[in-house]
């Protein structure tokens, strides 16, 4: 279905007027339009903003003047400062471990090594990276995150490789191990520059067409192009 059609016909629901197409078929375009959904959402906060206003016996420049109240943000300001201690806390370890602290990876009662621990590290860590750049893939909403940490992550590993090639601790066929990693950080943050640039059309999803971006409704001139039943010739 065609994004005006279907905005003609949500126009049309809003006033209360009989649909030029089965609901059915809107409702279903609007479930796969984020578009159309977003402009919906807007059309319906402006008209129940000018039905109060209305009802509360405002001009039309008060109408004109004033603003659709925007949804009060979430209680999350605790959830991200948590979140953010965790995160120094980790970024601590990190650096006090390339000072040379070793966190117990050499057993102090048998004096086993933690070669096994940290390759068990290493995969986890692999397996984590593999699963977030499919999940970018397919969900491109995802990516800058994914870009973010792969970029900080190649940076780091590239420093690594390099002084352990230098000092013969690493094998060619290791660091041929760590392309994947570069390479997805590389895509993930080219990904993320085309969702930036098309925000509204990145998460439509793989079998639909990207929407073309269409202006923000406004509920009061569509209710006039309605009233007249010509949106081309007000003057007729």
């Amino acid at each position: 279905m065609d994004c005006e059609v279907a905005r003609e016909a949500l126009s049309a629901r809003m006033d209360g007027e009989r649909e030029p197409v089965p609901s059915a078929r809107v409702d279903e375009h609007l479930a796969t339009c984020r578009l159309c959904a977003e402009w919906y959402r807007v059309a319906r906060q402006q008209s129940q903003l000018l039905e109060t206003l209305a009802g509360n016996g405002f001009g039309g420049s008060d109408v004109a003047g004033a603003t659709v109240p925007q949804p009060h943000p979430r209680g999350d300001g605790g959830l991200r400062y948590v979140l953010g201690a965790v995160g120094v806390v980790q970024l601590c370890l990190a650096l006090v471990q390339a000072l040379g602290v070793d966190f117990g990876l050499v057993s102090a009662h048998h004096g086993m090594s933690g070669g096994a621990h940290l390759l068990n590290e290493s995969t986890a860590w692999s397996a984590a990276v593999g699963v977030t750049l499919i999940a970018a893939a397919v969900r491109p909403v995802l990516a800058p995150g994914i870009a973010c940490a792969g970029a900080v992550y190649a940076l780091v590993l590239v420093y690594y490789v390099a002084v352990d090639s230098m000092n013969g601790q690493v094998t060619v066929a290791r660091v041929a191990s760590h392309l994947p990693v570069v390479v997805g950080a590389v895509l993930a943050s080219l990904l993320w520059r085309r969702t930036r640039a098309t925000p509204r059309a990145d998460d439509v999803g793989p079998g639909l067409p990207a929407q073309p971006e269409l202006p923000h409704p406004d509920p009061l001139s569509e209710r006039r192009r309605r009233k007249l039943g010509a949106p081309d010739n007000s003057a007729a």
